[in-house]
């Protein structure tokens, strides 16, 4: 048996009256590649938070090597060997992706910029991790983009435990496979690894080990090859159905009167930097139907999706072409809510929440949401509340207190917000998603898409963008791919998942 790298005995965390970690066991072996799976709040990034040092347990042990820890900061735990990839990424915006790799492995002084671009270029193509640029700033690059840098990062220093919380939610089947070629590697010179994933497939393809954590507690642990995706799900849900097709408390919307479709005509748009990001791009979605536009970040979605929106203004330029819903062109975010638009946008940290207001009052960001609130200009706190009490249980919110910051809140459980306040008004002429169920659970997963069905049935047109095929599968009745800011299809139907993923990459598919 290989020795422990990682050993928690007892952890427990409390935020208030929440109880994220009750007495955790948790063992990781040198060498060896540990999954770590549960619902969205079940515990599993504050329990690596708890390793990497960014959190203080109010209980319990931890030894590091067969070594008794307690780590003051994060870089107590970085120096000694632990690296951890957020969910939401721990990068400096205003520095460049070079800048960014050269603060991980500590460089001081002073450096040229072309030597440290090229050495930081040579590094990223060693691992695999197509990155672009290394001269670009990074508030200028793309969810996905972001993510790599941080996979990169961690990889620059001697690494004894590797962590990875949802490293796969925006990237190409490809480059999925590359990245698990790469943890093998690792794994195989020695390196501990542990992957937090609610997706069970690549769990049981990569892992050797797989805990469950359900409500702050270990509800299963072993051997992956002794378990399936049916255990696994029954571990994480425990009673309750696996994959409920519906919001609780939430009915299918009403049929209503034929709803125009979402148009964008001819649209073409450059960034700051003079490099066009959308080239020609023409899309109808009829009224009635969901299409999904299937693409890893960094090729335009971003882009799109604020055209879309009516926000472009502020970070393209030169931008062409006419976005219409219901026959009415979008200009404005003004334009666009009051054309019944409802926009899940793909940050939802930077886009789709403000982390310090309460749930409540996130849920009234909405223009149009805040003017129906509002009654003779005034709003009353405590019937907001209840209102958003009754729409954060509808869209599976845990904890559903409405008077929690959102920044209180795990990522999951932030991405349902933003869901509550954009699927959860009525009478919607449009609905463009991007990525709506990155971050979130099996049964939160089955919900959303329930909702987007029922929105399409009840007359919106749905544009899903997303970078995960399981959700390209289970949504789309046409499937479009966005690569290099054009795009491609209507792809053939039934097109197979490597032909998407093909054409996800750049890679010419044979009629």
């Amino acid at each position: 048996m290989s020795e422990p790298v990682l050993e928690l005995v007892g952890v427990r965390k409390r935020f208030g009256a929440v109880e994220a970690l009750d007495g955790v066991d948790f063992r990781c072996d040198a060498g060896s590649i540990h999954a770590l799976l549960g619902e969205n709040g079940a515990g599993k990034s504050t329990l690596m938070q708890v390793v990497a040092g960014l959190y203080v347990p109010d209980a319990g042990d931890m030894r590091l090597g067969g070594t008794p820890v307690a780590w003051r900061s994060p870089e107590e735990a970085r120096s000694a060997g632990i690296a951890m990839v957020h969910q939401h990424f721990m990068l400096v915006p205003t520095m460049t992706v070079a800048e960014n790799v050269a603060l991980a492995r500590g460089d001081r002084g002073v450096f040229r910029s072309e030597r440290l671009a090229a050495e930081v270029a040579a590094l990223a193509s060693e691992r695999r991790l197509a990155i672009g640029d290394p001269c670009r700033v990074v508030e200028e690059l793309s969810v996905g983009e972001q993510q790599r840098v941080e996979i990169l990062k961690a990889l620059v220093a001697p690494t004894r435990l590797l962590i990875l919380d949802e490293p796969t939610a925006v990237l190409t089947p490809d480059e999925v496979q590359d990245l698990f070629a790469l943890l093998r590697e690792l794994a195989a010179a020695g390196t501990g690894i542990v992957i937090v994933t609610h997706k069970l497939s690549e769990a049981l393809s990569l892992a050797d080990r797989i805990t469950v954590l359900r409500q702050g507690r270990v509800v299963g642990c072993g051997a992956a090859t002794s378990l399936d995706q049916a255990s696994l799900a029954a571990l994480m849900v425990g009673a309750r159905p696996a994959a409920p097709l519906r919001p609780p408390q939430e009915p299918s919307l009403p049929a209503v009167e034929a709803v125009p479709a979402l148009l964008v005509d001819r649209v073409t748009a450059c960034d700051r930097r003079g490099s066009r990001v959308l080239d020609d791009v023409t899309l109808r979605v009829p009224a009635g139907t969901i299409a999904v536009i299937a693409g890893v970040e960094g090729n335009g979605q971003t882009e799109l999706v604020e055209t879309l929106a009516g926000v472009a203004g502020a970070t393209l330029r030169g931008s062409e072409g006419r976005v219409a819903i219901g026959g009415r062109t979008v200009e404005s975010a003004a334009d666009a809510r009051e054309a019944g638009l409802a926009v899940v946008p793909p940050d939802r940290r930077r886009d789709g929440i403000v982390a310090g207001l309460a749930l409540w009052e996130n849920l009234l960001l909405a223009r149009d949401e805040l003017a129906a609130s509002a009654r003779g200009g005034l709003i009353s706190p405590a019937a907001e509340r209840r209102v958003a009490e009754r729409r954060l249980v509808a869209f599976g919110v845990r904890p559903a207190d409405p008077a929690l910051p959102a920044a209180a809140l795990s990522g999951g459980n932030q991405q349902r917000v933003v869901l509550a306040r954009e699927l959860g008004r009525r009478h919607l002429a449009a609905v463009v998603a991007a990525n709506p169920t990155r971050g979130l659970d099996l049964a939160a997963t089955a919900a959303v898409h329930g909702r987007l069905r029922d929105l399409a049935r009840a007359g919106a047109a749905v544009l899903v963008l997303s970078t995960d095929l399981d959700e390209v599968e289970a949504l789309a009745g046409v499937v479009y791919v966005l690569y290099r800011g054009r795009l491609i299809g209507p792809l053939p139907t039934g097109a197979s998942r490597l032909e998407v993923g093909k054409r996800m990459a750049g890679i010419e598919v044979a009629s």
